[in-house]
């Protein structure tokens, strides 16, 4: 059933590693149109060698060996250089504190809003103007409000009673 004769096994490994560079490097279709030349002709001298009863074993053989040429293809693409540039990194554990300088000290202080928060507006703290969010309340302008935390950039304050 799989004896193809060697060119149609060769054209039929070069087809798939093609695949494999089509999927690595995208060329706009024109190494997936040389892979599919490589299939088509690896049939063809299979047939040509052992007739037409043996395209059924090839059909499967290409079947079977297609996607274990793009599942290896994608687990190498994060590997290469151009694969590191394409695929995002995932957030680090810096990314929870806070990223502008000076911002998880300002956790329990008390300010004064400059201008409404709806949800969102800016409070001042001493000298220093920072935007900040309630946690869905609306705070008028001039209201004493108290950082509850600091999650990035996101400075969460509640109202305090005067």
């Amino acid at each position: 059933m799989f004896d193809f004769g060697w060119h149609a096994w060769a054209l039929l490994g070069t087809g798939l590693v093609v695949i494999g560079f089509e999927i690595l490097f995208p060329s706009a279709g024109m190494l997936g149109l040389l892979a599919g030349a490589c299939l088509l002709a690896g049939g063809w001298f299979a047939v040509r060698e052992n007739g037409y009863g043996v395209l059924g074993g090839y059909a499967v053989a290409v079947v079977a060996l297609a996607p274990l040429s793009v599942t290896a293809a994608f687990r190498l693409i994060p590997r290469t250089p151009m694969g590191r540039k394409m695929i995002l990194k995932g957030p680090s554990f810096a990314a929870r504190e806070a990223t502008e300088e000076g911002l998880g000290t300002l956790v329990g202080r008390q300010g004064v809003a400059q201008s409404p928060l709806r949800p969102s507006g800016i409070a001042s703290f001493g000298e220093r103007r920072v935007d900040v969010v309630t946690r869905g309340e609306h705070l008028a302008a001039g209201a004493i409000v108290r950082v509850l935390r600091v999650e990035g950039n996101r400075v969460i304050v509640e109202g305090v009673a005067a």
